[in-house]
């Protein structure tokens, strides 16, 4: 597979470099210098490929959901998404998700698909096993490689792993649920490259509760009904273009409307809808990030009153 030998033919560049080094200290005048910038252009592609993907930031944002103010209550969530884990085992490991959410003290989680990338189905169970150790509530749904869009369908064993960690899975339905001491609507939908999305649970849901929309991709949020007045969906699936480099990123992100990172307003025919997208943790096609490593988001939510 393609991607198993870029990842490891990556391990070149040491050699590579060591071998630079050498003749920087045998040649002189343009040799020395020709020499001297290869090894900078690569650069940061090795910084890319093995600094980057360890490097675990958090995110702080604040939002006030409709009708509500700064002095609003609040709560805090957790959102993180596109762990990818499989193929690629520089891959940020759930454990250290999971401890740094643990000390943030969360009221809840919320993890918004695409959790693998061409794993073994056996080697499923282990690998999200972590999650049971968090600390808050974890609300999860699929992404379209966790389905088979592209990759092996892992749905079954990726549920069961899910639920094994006591996570709730709202994906197509809603919970009524308390964070933080305050009521709140968890929904979800399932991924959208699956198509079969329905929002037919949203006609029975109980009107003054703030409704949070987890889901994997952000077009989603292009068919929603527009009777369907959630008050925030919470997704992922662009990486914020993994490959953050400035005037090309945005043409890898796969998505139809301009959706990249963070606090989004998609102008609906509903009205305007607010859209958090958190950037990922993972990889997909290339085992790199640059400009974007990986990122849990921490987001203070001001509920109307």
């Amino acid at each position: 597979m393609l991607k198993l030998l870029i990842f490891w033919g990556s391990f070149a560049w040491f050699p590579f470099a060591l071998v630079c080094l050498g003749l920087m200290l045998r040649l002189k005048g343009r040799a020395r210098l020709a020499v001297a910038g290869l090894l900078v252009v690569s650069l940061p592609l090795a910084w890319a490929r093995f600094v980057e993907p360890h490097l675990l930031v958090v995110h702080r944002a604040t939002i006030a959901l409709p009708g509500a103010t700064e002095t609003s209550p609040s709560i805090r969530i957790a959102l993180f998404s596109d762990t990818h884990l499989g193929i690629f085992p520089s891959a940020m490991p759930l454990t250290r998700i999971v401890r740094r959410i643990n000390a943030e003290h969360v009221d809840g989680v919320f993890l918004a698909g695409d959790l693998s990338y061409w794993p073994r189905t056996e080697d499923v169970p282990e690998l999200f096993a972590p999650l049971g150790d968090l600390d808050a509530p974890l609300y999860a749904v699929l992404g379209n490689h966790d389905v088979g869009y592209p990759g092996n369908d892992l749905t079954d064993a990726l549920m069961a792993a899910l639920q094994d960690a006591g996570a709730l899975i709202p994906q197509n339905r809603a919970f009524d649920t308390e964070l933080g001491g305050h009521r709140v609507i968890v929904a979800g939908a399932s991924d959208l490259w699956q198509r079969r999305q329905d929002f037919g649970f949203s006609a029975s849901l109980p009107e003054g509760v703030p409704v949070l929309l987890l889901t994997h991709n952000p077009d989603t949020a292009l068919y929603v009904p527009d009777n369907f007045a959630y008050d925030l969906m919470l997704a992922g699936h662009t990486h914020g273009g993994q490959l953050r480099v400035p005037f090309f990123f945005k043409r890898v992100i796969p998505t139809i409307w301009d959706f990249d990172r963070e606090l989004q307003v998609y102008p609906s025919d509903g009205g305007d809808r607010l859209v958090y997208i958190t950037t990922g943790t993972g990889m997909s096609n290339l085992p790199l990030r640059f400009n974007m490593p990986p990122r849990i988001d921490i987001l203070t939510l001001h509920l109307p009153e």
